[in-house]
């Protein structure tokens, strides 16, 4: 686990440097959604907040990072100022819950998955809702990305324990560099904020 955690923490203080050097704009968001994982990275990596092999303080990370993501994604979608801030705190919302459910280990772990589960669809659907022809560019970084970081959590030792903790970190590492790195350098349009 801890080869793969230094693995991505490699990879994002790559992706930070090349975003801030190549990427500069008004406001770098590549940069700065690069440089929080890499931040999260090194906290799994660290270890101190791990506890029973959870890997918490990832959805932390995510609620900044991700957040991010969501604001360029509204912005550049034209959706109007008080959707932007209502996704910003839905993904706060999603992200938060994701925590609570990956540290509790009783029935209240399914309470905030399914709260979780339910800003994430209204998240969605505020997204894919969007009249916008740029909705295209980032549908798959949505459908083969985003949504599948849930489905990984249920498989997971923070969830049904269906795999081991080594398998969801290598899954969670493809996923944050489809959903991070390979969405800013793929779609110029999105590097632009």
């Amino acid at each position: 686990m801890n080869f793969l955690l230094a693995l991505g923490s490699l990879i994002f203080l790559i992706s930070s440097v090349y975003f801030l050097f190549f990427f500069k704009k008004k406001l770098n968001s590549a940069f700065f959604v690069s440089f929080i994982t890499l931040i999260s990275y090194l906290v799994m990596l660290e270890g101190s907040f791990i506890t029973s092999g959870l890997l918490w303080t990832r959805w932390i990370g995510y609620a900044f990072s991700c957040s991010l993501l969501i604001y360029v994604i509204s912005k550049k979608l034209n959706l109007p100022y008080s959707k932007q801030i209502s996704n910003i705190f839905l993904n706060i919302i999603v992200m938060i819950t994701g925590t609570f459910a990956s540290i509790n280990s009783n029935e209240y772990k399914w309470y905030f998955f399914i709260i979780s589960t339910l800003a994430y669809s209204k998240l969605i659907h505020e997204i894919f809702n969007s009249k916008s022809k740029k909705l295209k560019n980032i549908s798959n970084y949505i459908i083969y990305g985003w949504s599948v970081f849930p489905l990984v959590f249920l498989i997971s030792n923070e969830g049904l324990n269906f795999i081991i903790v080594e398998v969801s970190v290598f899954i969670y590492l493809i996923l944050d560099f489809f959903t991070k790195i390979v969405f800013y350098i793929k779609d110029k349009e999105f590097s632009k904020n």
